[in-house]
């Protein structure tokens, strides 16, 4: 089982997300207030933290160094309000795999969790526009072709282990290409992948 620590100078809010974005059987979240994180982190060994850099009273980069020269090496998300290019250089610098605002939905935080246990990086959209300015591509030219499979099939209501075995590929990856497809076009939720889907002519 993957599991994900939250750490925020908001203990209630970390403990109220891990609730949320935990997966009986598959993803185990908890939350923890930000006081001392690097101790907090390695008590709990864990595959992914997700933080605030702004609630960290250290360098971002120093803080970085000294808890990956630990035992173990989790992945790092960014979970911030500030949304800047600067925070991005920063973040990616000091060895993060993905920045997400405190404004992103719900939706959003899971696919990002999955992008980067998954191996991946991932951006919500307030990000992804600083990192990547809109180049007016057409979808076909912005997905691969594995991604608009799976987007197609999520739009159409499949869950993610009956996609992982149309395609003959684990359902980690599934998600793994739903999170570079929402990425990558910008959508914040279900609701927004089935109106683009019908919107391209996918599904009717």
């Amino acid at each position: 089982m993957q599991t994900v620590l939250i750490i925020d100078r908001n203990p209630s809010l970390a403990e109220a997300l891990a609730a949320q974005l935990s997966v009986p059987g598959e993803r185990s979240c908890m939350g923890a207030a930000s006081d001392n994180p690097i101790a907090r982190i390695r008590e709990a060994e864990v595959d992914l933290v997700i933080l605030d850099p702004c609630d960290l009273e250290e360098d971002l980069e120093q803080f970085c160094t000294t808890l990956l020269n630990g035992s173990g090496k989790p992945r790092l998300l960014s979970y911030s309000f500030t949304v800047s290019r600067p925070a991005i250089q920063e973040a990616l610098g000091a060895g993060f795999h993905g920045c997400m605002s405190k404004y992103s939905t719900l939706i959003q935080l899971e696919v990002a969790i999955a992008a980067v246990l998954g191996g991946g990086v991932y951006f919500d959209p307030r990000f992804a526009e600083l990192l990547w300015p809109a180049q007016n591509k057409l979808p076909d030219d912005v997905l691969s072709l594995r991604e608009k499979e799976v987007l197609v099939r999520t739009a159409k209501g499949l869950a993610s282990k009956q996609i992982a075995m149309d395609l003959e590929i684990s359902a980690k990856t599934v998600e793994t290409y739903k999170a570079r497809a929402v990425q990558k076009l910008g959508l914040s939720d279900r609701s927004k992948v089935f109106d683009y889907a019908l919107e391209q002519g996918w599904i009717n």
